[in-house]
């Protein structure tokens, strides 16, 4: 069962093409707990969108890893996930959502402690990332091109 932890301060919502091969997309959200030391990532739910990355160590997998992370295969994928998240704040793309102050939910699926900080870092949550506000929710699903598709 996923342990939940919640938050309240910065949030950057952006979306990713996670899998090349069939062109899906999801939206993610990125803050931080620990003081910064703690990245959290999400997915986060879109009603419809049925290539929803699910598990987002695996999506750091296949989207592969660069030489200088350096620890056991977990602590790679979760320093691919700490460099998204980072990135995705500080190399914004031209819709990405900044929220200096927004209140949020990640129901965890895993975490892992880094062997070294990477990206300010020294763990990583990750899950299924929700928001308190409903407003906000409709700007991070606007984000997905549309329709979104459904499978019957």
């Amino acid at each position: 069962m996923a342990r939940t932890i919640t938050g309240t301060g910065r949030v950057t919502i952006f979306s990713l093409l996670h899998d090349w091969e069939t062109a899906s997309r999801c939206v993610l959200a990125y803050a931080t707990a620990d003081n910064g030391l703690t990245a959290v990532l999400g997915s986060v739910p879109v009603e419809g969108n049925v290539f929803e990355p699910g598990d987002l160590f695996a999506t750091a997998v296949r989207h592969g890893f660069i030489g200088e992370w350096k620890g056991t295969h977990e602590q790679r994928a979760a320093c691919w996930l700490a460099c998204t998240g980072s990135g995705s704040r500080t190399v914004r793309k031209a819709d990405t959502v900044d929220v200096q102050e927004a209140t949020w939910t990640l129901d965890m699926a895993r975490t892992v402690d880094l062997d070294s900080p990477y990206y300010g870092h020294q763990r990583v949550h990750a899950g299924r990332f929700t928001f308190d506000d409903p407003e906000l929710t409709e700007r991070a699903w606007a984000l997905l091109p549309e329709p979104v598709m459904t499978m019957v």
